[in-house]
């Protein structure tokens, strides 16, 4: 259920981010959601790690508690740097950089699901390397805001990891249905 639950607030983070990127909302009122969620991310990471809570993978092949975490962190972590960057109004460079740290991590995750059986994680999770790929391009190398086609591939991503690897997972699993 506990991810379920990060599911779901990382999908209000992309809905929000999205409109951000088309413009539907200033810079600093969104930077001030994503410190605020990044934050309540964190708390539930560090207390379901308190707990020995395990990852998503089967029960018979369930996340030590700690890499759990790890991986989640990641995520929290990034939404935090968000928040900085745009509350801040900093170029969004150490955004980006912490973006390759989160691909590079996550061939691991990856092989993981795949290795347990768990097939919807895997695939989720090689989505989300991408999307981390593009916000390092973006943001990291300071490339492809010029590019009208980086932008179109960008935003469509966004759209399909938001529906498909955060918002309908999370409705699922938060209602027993997953």
């Amino acid at each position: 259920m506990i991810i379920g639950l990060v599911c779901f607030i990382v999908a209000s983070l992309f809905f929000v981010n999205l409109m951000y990127s088309l413009g539907k909302n200033e810079q600093r009122e969104n930077g001030w959601l994503n410190l605020i969620l990044g934050g309540l991310l964190l708390l539930i990471i560090v207390s379901g790690f308190l707990k020995e809570w395990t990852g998503p993978t089967s029960s018979e092949h369930p996340l030590p508690a700690l890499w759990w975490a790890a991986q989640s962190l990641m995520f929290a972590m990034t939404y935090i740097l968000l928040g900085m960057q745009r509350i801040m109004d900093f170029d969004g460079r150490v955004v980006g950089w912490w973006s390759l740290f989160v691909v590079i991590n996550v061939p691991l995750p990856v092989y993981q699901c795949f290795a347990s059986g768990d097939i919807r994680f895997g695939l989720i999770w090689t989505f989300w390397g991408w999307l981390w790929l593009l916000f390092f391009i973006s943001m990291g190398l300071q490339k492809g805001a010029e590019s009208k086609l980086f932008n179109r591939i960008s935003i469509i991503s966004t759209v399909i990891g938001y529906i498909f690897t955060l918002q309908v997972p999370a409705l699922l699993i938060l209602n027993g249905w997953w």
